[in-house]
């Protein structure tokens, strides 16, 4: 593992927040600050959700940004609400199984 993958490691961000970047528009998350281990989920999160990746649409979460493509604070929060309605939903089917 880099030293930028193990700077971008979850136990790194929570303490310190991520690193959103305001605008006069919104709260943006640039897609390379996304922790390390969220960011092959993130990207095949988006890519299941062709309504949050299409520009055309009012639903898009996705932004060209000076440093690149970054999300919506809105979108990531639509992100990590799936994590912990996924997690759930194993954890339930987990204890069902016992």
């Amino acid at each position: 593992m880099s030293l930028q993958q193990k700077m971008r490691l979850l136990s790194a961000w929570l303490p310190a927040g991520l690193p959103y970047v305001e605008t006069e528009v919104g709260s943006y998350l640039y897609l390379h600050d996304v922790p390390y281990e969220l960011e092959s989920i993130l990207a095949r999160w988006l890519l299941l959700r062709p309504e949050l990746t299409d520009r055309d649409l009012s639903t898009c979460v996705l932004v060209e940004r000076a440093k690149g493509l970054a999300i919506t604070r809105e979108g990531w929060e639509s992100f990590v609400c799936w994590i912990v309605e996924t997690l759930r939903a194993k954890l339930d089917d987990m204890e069902q199984a016992q």
